[in-house]
């Protein structure tokens, strides 16, 4: 689905879009002090979200998750302290199912505005700097518990049982049960990696002196 492309969202601390300055510097043209916006650094750490989701009671049970995909990924501030970024932000998680009734109708279950948060290490970084932040969704995926057919569906299997391990069992009666019917659910766990970047800024004071003209040869 369209939704689940990787996806990337940024930020900064003055909260604007930076882009490239109209004034340009000719080399030779100016002198005296200006000022430059230097890049103090940059770091990207993973953020792993594990997300318990549950069917509301007024809506069906589940019989099979169709699809699961992470949509408008937020972030909402970013902050510095001494040698460490603070990016935080939110996201909205979206599952797609098959109930488990006899018309087996197609319904929704959404999550919004999960807040995540996620420090940075960044060495040089201090309190009053700029910085801006960026984030990606690299992993999404989801899992069931066993014994239910959501999870046949997915896995093709009942999950841990397996006729083989009866072989090291002492008690063969167990072996001889049925295997339990698969029952329906309303509960999924979905798990989610996040690329967080992060780049702090600082702003330098560089002193430009008249240029030399070229030494004629001879």
């Amino acid at each position: 689905m369209d939704d689940k492309k990787r996806q990337t969202v940024s930020a900064s601390t003055s909260g604007s879009v930076m882009g490239a300055s109209s004034n340009q510097c000719v080399l030779g043209a100016q002198t005296g002090p200006i000022i430059v916006r230097q890049v103090v650094g940059e770091q990207e750490r993973q953020k792993v979200l594990d997300i318990h989701v549950v069917v509301p009671e007024d809506r069906p049970p589940i019989e099979q998750i169709i699809d699961v995909f992470i949509k408008n990924v937020e972030v909402n501030s970013v902050d510095v302290i001494t040698d460490k970024v603070i990016v935080r932000g939110d996201l909205e998680v979206k599952a797609i199912y098959v109930a488990g009734t006899a018309d087996q109708s197609v319904h929704a279950v959404e999550i919004k505005n999960f807040k995540w948060t996620q420090d940075v290490d960044l060495a040089g970084a201090r309190k009053g700097m700029d910085a801006d932040a960026s984030v990606v969704v690299e992993f999404v995926d989801f899992d069931v518990e066993e014994h239910t057919r959501a999870y046949r569906h997915k896995y093709g299997t009942m999950g841990n049982y397996d006729d083989d391990d009866c072989d090291d069992h002492d008690d063969h009666d167990k072996c001889d049960e049925t295997p339990p019917e698969p029952r329906g659910t309303r509960e999924f766990d979905v798990s989610i990696v996040l690329k967080v970047t992060a780049k702090v800024l600082a702003d330098r004071e560089v002193q430009l002196g008249p240029s030399m003209p070229p030494i004629p040869k001879g």
